[in-house]
């Protein structure tokens, strides 16, 4: 590799890469580029900022118009080819694009057209500024796995911060799905070594504290609301295809509407779902996973109906067993699901809908088996002796005791194989040393929250300006707290490359 590293950044409103490049900029000489998603008010600070010397940026949403011509589906259809990217799978799982938008319907053409736009600037992008290294957090739209998995295609070292679930351990790797762990291979632990459990529930408390700062106070919402209205900037529902179709008007009547679902999809679980469920029957557990979520979007892609997923594990448990469904608390967030979804739900003969409040660990440990597309948290099953069942490719899924549906018609045999076997204590303490061991230190979540108080009017509005002397304050009231990750990717690319570190 050239001794001069050629590094592309993914640049949104997190902020976390533009203080990334911020940190590692004084350890080693490499050109940065910049690939910057971010709404119109915060725009002016990426374009006029000296903190960071990037060579280049390019502005998302400048390359991407609202265009009446038809899309190129000879270059949607080559590029789909070259790089073996299925391009429905993206699209169709962008909740901006299908299901979850309530301000815009897309045209099929308005899409193949944003995403021929998206796939024609990242190849300019990476022919330009020929990276060595592509660095990103989580992909949460289509438009960052897409880029994400162009670079991999092309043979670019990606680096993702994903979360493990463990603690508030983070880890580098360029796939989500499996952490680039392989079945059985990585499991080397010593048996004599149990210290690294003893903070296994810390990350529970985290994620809890973190739903509990987006429940931001009635104040606060009205602060925001205020900004909006008073500076929101109206061009934006016309350079920015996520929010089109949001007149202030639209924006507004949705927020009252959300409120009032929520508290009468809540008052439903109130009712109907149970707090303190039997736990002396033999049943499977399913905790579901929030809807709209990259976990299910982007890495169970094919399983995104979660209530079909319920009826297929309904449908292939044994007669004498009860499927207990448990709500996610973070469905708070998206104002829940809906009381018909939970009633259908309801009416399924052998399911029992659980409270989101009920202990997720007590129905853990008295579980025969645990069920589930995708999630962070249930790989405690194995620790609580329970075999699990995932949809979804999950790094975990290298332990023997994590059993991965490939086809849903062989389901009932996977969860007899499921019942009949036996957990080894010791692989969730395994998994735990790989991640210890390849994990780093940095809890986003209270950067998250840290970043929203910081910058955000009433810690939820985002489009507003972004001042360098608030920039500078933030990174020097933040750099212990990142430092860790600084020092991931130094670990990383000083030992891939020859470059010295100053």
């Amino acid at each position: 590799m050239k001794s001069k590293p050629n590094i592309l950044f993914s640049l949104d409103g997190f902020l976390l890469h533009f203080c990334l490049a911020y940190y590692l900029q004084p350890h080693f000489d490499g050109n940065f580029f910049g690939l910057i998603d971010i709404n119109s008010k915060p725009k002016k600070f990426f374009e006029e900022q000296k903190l960071v010397n990037f060579k280049k940026n390019w502005f998302l949403h400048d390359h991407i118009k609202k265009t009446l011509q038809e899309p190129d589906l000879n270059y949607l259809s080559n590029f789909e080819k070259k790089y073996k990217i299925d391009l429905w799978k993206h699209v169709i799982n962008e909740r901006f694009f299908y299901l979850h938008n309530r301000f815009y319907n897309f045209s099929k053409n308005e899409i193949l057209s944003i995403l021929e736009q998206e796939l024609k600037l990242f190849e300019n992008i990476l022919n330009e500024s020929k990276p060595d290294y592509f660095l990103t957090f989580v992909p949460v739209f289509h438009h960052q796995k897409l880029l994400q998995d162009l670079c991999r295609a092309k043979g670019i070292r990606v680096l993702v911060v994903y979360f493990t679930g463990i603690r508030d351990k983070m880890i580098l790797s360029d796939d989500g799905a499996t952490f680039e762990l392989k079945p059985n291979s990585n499991l080397n632990f010593d048996k004599n070594n149990h210290s690294i459990n003893k903070e296994t529930n810390v990350y529970d408390s985290l994620f809890s504290n973190f739903l509990e700062n987006r429940n931001t106070n009635f104040i606060n919402k009205l602060i925001a609301l205020k900004d909006y209205l008073l500076t929101s900037d109206s061009e934006l529902i016309k350079s920015n295809f996520m929010y089109y179709g949001r007149t202030k008007f639209k924006v507004v009547k949705d927020a009252i509407s959300l409120e009032i679902k929520r508290k009468k999809n809540f008052h439903f679980l109130q009712k109907y779902a149970i707090l303190s469920p039997n736990l002396n029957i033999p049943y499977v557990y399913f905790p579901m996973n929030v809807v709209e979520e990259y976990n299910l979007l982007h890495y169970a892609p094919f399983f995104t109906d979660q209530l079909e997923v319920i009826r297929h594990v309904a449908k292939s448990i044994p007669v004498d067993f009860t499927l207990y469904v448990k709500e996610h608390k973070g469905a708070r967030i998206r104002g829940w699901n809906s009381t018909d979804y939970y009633s259908e739900i309801l009416q399924i003969p052998n399911v029992k809908l659980i409270h989101p409040n009920a202990d997720n660990d007590e129905l853990m440990k008295n579980s025969k088996i645990v069920a589930t597309l995708r999630g962070t948290s249930a790989f405690k099953s194995i620790k609580f002796g329970k075999p699990l069942i995932v949809f979804g490719d999950i790094p975990f899924q290298i332990m023997p005791s994590v059993f991965t549906v490939e086809n849903v018609t062989l389901l009932p045999d996977l969860i007899k194989s499921a019942l009949n076997h036996n957990v080894d204590p010791s692989e969730y303490e395994q998994y735990e040393k790989i991640i210890g061991d390849r994990g780093f230190k940095c809890n986003t979540l209270e950067y998250h929250i840290k970043r929203n108080k910081a910058f955000f009017t009433g810690d939820i509005f985002s489009n507003v300006p972004i001042y360098e002397k608030d920039m500078v304050q933030f990174l020097d009231d933040n750099k212990n707290m990142l430092s860790e990750l600084v020092k991931a990717h130094l670990k990383i690319i000083s030992l891939e490359t020859d470059i010295p570190l100053k």
